[in-house]
């Protein structure tokens, strides 16, 4: 019989892989990778200009990757570039319409695969399964922080 380290290193294993297939499936859906993604989304949550200084240090990247990034993003028409009123040696990027559509429907698509996960569980457990995910996910976050500061 396995040990409850044993068992939880194999789930902790399989919630990686899981987070990391949704990840896959957002990319594929928006035909972008990991960081266009997460600068995407950063933008749509800010929903105002942002600095190309600034989103380096927030996605913690280089200019140039940014820069990169951004390129790719304006190509696609999901962002716009252009420079700073305050500042002309500085750019703005924000989010276009296309863009917040885009990152809208890949939460819409999240929160589907959400309800149907939900649909698949016994009706009567739901909220103990949710309760005691959370327990393992705070014990888990602690164990890390506890881990890293020890570094």
């Amino acid at each position: 019989m396995k040990s409850n380290v044993d068992k939880f290193a194999q789930l902790s294993r399989a919630l990686y892989g899981l987070c990391s297939k949704k990840e896959m499936i957002r990319r594929k859906c928006l035909n972008l990778g990991r960081m266009e993604c997460d600068l995407l989304n950063y933008l749509n949550n800010i929903d105002s200009p942002v600095c190309m200084n600034d989103l380096s240090v927030e996605l913690k990247v280089s200019h140039s990757r940014i820069t990169r990034i951004i390129d790719t993003l304006v190509k696609k028409k999901l962002v716009r570039r252009f420079p700073s009123k305050r500042d002309r040696r500085s750019w703005l990027a924000e989010i276009t319409d296309k863009g917040k559509k885009a990152n809208q429907q890949t939460i819409l698509d999240f929160m589907n695969i959400q309800e149907d996960l939900i649909n698949r569980l016994p009706a009567d457990k739901v909220n103990e399964i949710y309760e005691c995910i959370l327990i393992y996910l705070q014990a888990y976050h602690n164990a890390l922080e506890e881990k890293e500061a020890s570094l």
